[in-house]
C-alpha cells in the first residue's frame, strides 16, 4: 500500500478495508436498474446542454480540485449547471437559487431528483409549464452529484458509503466555526475531516456560493423526512427571518408531504447537532436569506417518528386519549426499531448493514422512485415561486420577524404553527436513540 509522505507525517492514513470485510451488496444496476448512474446523469445533462433544453439557457461546466488528503493526487470533478432565461417577468433582478444534491453518496434518490428537476426545467414532463413560469423569475445553479467519487462505490454495492474519498463527511466540513475537531476519525460516517474545507468537494461548493450569492440555498438529502432551516449546529438559535422561512415551508409540507414532514430548526428536528453543515456556513458567511436542508425520503420504518412530529406541530392529537395511546404505540415501535440500530450510531460506515441503509435512504421500487422525484420537483418549484413572490412584497417591519425558539410570528402578525421547540418535551428519548446518518 503506497501512502503519500504528507499523510505519514501528519499521521492521517485512511483505514482501508478489503471488500470481503465490508458489507457489500450487488451492483446498483442489478438490484435497482431504474436508478441512473452518475455517468448516465452526466450524459443526460450534457445532452440537454447541447440543444436539448427547450425554453431555457443551459450551461454545464466542470469544477475540479486536486485532493490533498488521504486520497492525495486524485482529481475530483463536479458538474455545475446554470439554467436561466434572459427575460424577466417582473423587470426586477431574478431570484437566484442554488441547489446541491448528493453530498452523501448513499442517498441515491437525491441526484435522481436532481435529474428529474432539470428535465422539467427543460420542458419535459407534466410540470413543464409551471417550470417555464418559474424561469421567468428565477435562475438556477445546480450541483447534481456533489460526491462523485464515493457515488461510484455505492453503485458498485457499498450502499452505506456516506463519506467522500477521504472518509470525510462533506456535510460536517463546511468551515471551522462550529466544527468538532475531536471527531476527526477517518472511516466514521460523520468524520468532519482534519480542518474546515479540507475536502475538494466542499471547497468547490463554498466557492460557488461566494460567486453566485444565492437568495435560496437548498441541500437535498434522504434518510429522514423533514424540511430543515438553520441552524444545524444548535437547537437554541434561529435566523432573524425564521418566521418568513416557516411561512414558505408550511404549505410545502401540507401539499407535498400531506402535512407529514415537520419543518423548522434542523438540529431540533433531526434530534442531533450537525456542526459544520453547509446550510449554517451559507447562512452565516454568505448571508443567504432562504437556506434549507430538505430530507425528501425515509423508509417506512424510519418515517413514523417524523410523521408524529408533524402531527404535533400541526396541533393534531395533543389532547385526545386515543391519540395519546396511538402516540405511545408508535413510540414503542420506534424504540424497538432503534434498539436494533443503536450500535450503528458509533460504528464505521463499512460495518453498517446494507439492507438497513437501502431501506432507510432510497425507494426500493421504480414506481415509488418516480413518485418521489415527481412530487419533490413540484416542491422545488413552489419554493422558488414563494421566495420570488416575497421579493415583490414590501419589506416587513423588523419587529415582525420573531427569533424566539418557542414561538414564531409572521410578518402580518398572524400566529404560525408552534415551533418545534416543544417537540423535545414530547419526545424526550429521541435524542438518545435517533440514528444519525441523514443530513
Amino acid at each position: 500500500l503506497f501512502v503519500p509522505c504528507q499523510q505519514l507525517a501528519s499521521g492521517r492514513v485512511l483505514k482501508l478495508k478489503s471488500k470481503s470485510s465490508m458489507h457489500v451488496g450487488r451492483p446498483m444496476k442489478e438490484m435497482m436498474p431504474w436508478y441512473h448512474s452518475a455517468d448516465e446523469i452526466h450524459d443526460k445533462l450534457s445532452q440537454l446542454a447541447n440543444g436539448g433544453c427547450h425554453g431555457a439557457d443551459f450551461d454545464i461546466s466542470q469544477r475540479s480540485e486536486v485532493n490533498s488528503g488521504a486520497a492525495a493526487g486524485q482529481v475530483v470533478q463536479l458538474d455545475v449547471l446554470h439554467i436561466s432565461r434572459s427575460s424577466s417577468g417582473t423587470g426586477r433582478p431574478k431570484t437566484r437559487a442554488m441547489m446541491v444534491y448528493g453530498e452523501h453518496a448513499r442517498e441515491l434518490i437525491s441526484p435522481e431528483s436532481a435529474l428529474h428537476f432539470v428535465e422539467t426545467l427543460c420542458g419535459d414532463g407534466v410540470s413543464a409549464s409551471r417550470a417555464s413560469a418559474v424561469l421567468d423569475n428565477v435562475s438556477f445553479t445546480i450541483v447534481p452529484v456533489a460526491n462523485p467519487v464515493s457515488r461510484k462505490l455505492v453503485e458498485e454495492g457499498q450502499y452505506c458509503k456516506r463519506t467522500n474519498e477521504d472518509g470525510v463527511d462533506l456535510n460536517r466540513n463546511f468551515g471551522d466555526a462550529h466544527r468538532v475537531s475531536s471527531a476527526d476519525e477517518p472511516g466514521e460516517e460523520m468524520n468532519p475531516g482534519p480542518s474546515g474545507f479540507s475536502e475538494p468537494e466542499s471547497r468547490i461548493i463554498r466557492d460557488l456560493v461566494q460567486e453566485e450569492k444565492p437568495d435560496i440555498y437548498l441541500s437535498i438529502h434522504s434518510g429522514a423526512y423533514l424540511l430543515g432551516t438553520p441552524f444545524g449546529f444548535t437547537a437554541d438559535q434561529t435566523p432573524d427571518n425564521e418566521a418568513s422561512m416557516m411561512e414558505v415551508l408550511k404549505p410545502i409540507s401540507d401539499k407535498y408531504c400531506a402535512g407529514q414532514c415537520p419543518y423548522g430548526n434542523l438540529a431540533r428536528l433531526i434530534h442531533y447537532e450537525n456542526p459544520g453543515c453547509d446550510i449554517d456556513y451559507v447562512r452565516e458567511s454568505a448571508g443567504t436569506p432562504y437556506v434549507f436542508t430538505w430530507e425528501i425520503y425515509a423508509g417506512e420504518e424510519y418515517r413514523s417518528r417524523y410523521i408524529e412530529q408533524a402531527r404535533m406541530q400541526n396541533g393534531v392529537g395533543d389532547d385526545s386519549p386515543d391519540d395519546a395511546m396511538s402516540l405511545a404505540a408508535v413510540n414503542r415501535t420506534r424504540l424497538r426499531a432503534q434498539a436494533r440500530l443503536r450500535g450503528a450510531m458509533v460504528r464505521p460506515e463499512d460495518d453498517i448493514d446494507v439492507e438497513s441503509c437501502l431501506n432507510q435512504f432510497n425507494p426500493r421500487s421504480e414506481g415509488e422512485t418516480q413518485s418521489v422525484v415527481e412530487r419533490w420537483t413540484n416542491a422545488y418549484l413552489e419554493l422558488c415561486e414563494e421566495v420570488a413572490r416575497k421579493a415583490d412584497e414590501p419589506k416587513p417591519q423588523q419587529a415582525a420577524a420573531a427569533t424566539s425558539a418557542t414561538s414564531v410570528t409572521s410578518s402580518s402578525g398572524d400566529a404560525q404553527p408552534e415551533s418545534t421547540a416543544s417537540l423535545e418535551e414530547s419526545w424526550p428519548s429521541l435524542a438518545a436513540l435517533s440514528r444519525p446518518g441523514s443530513v
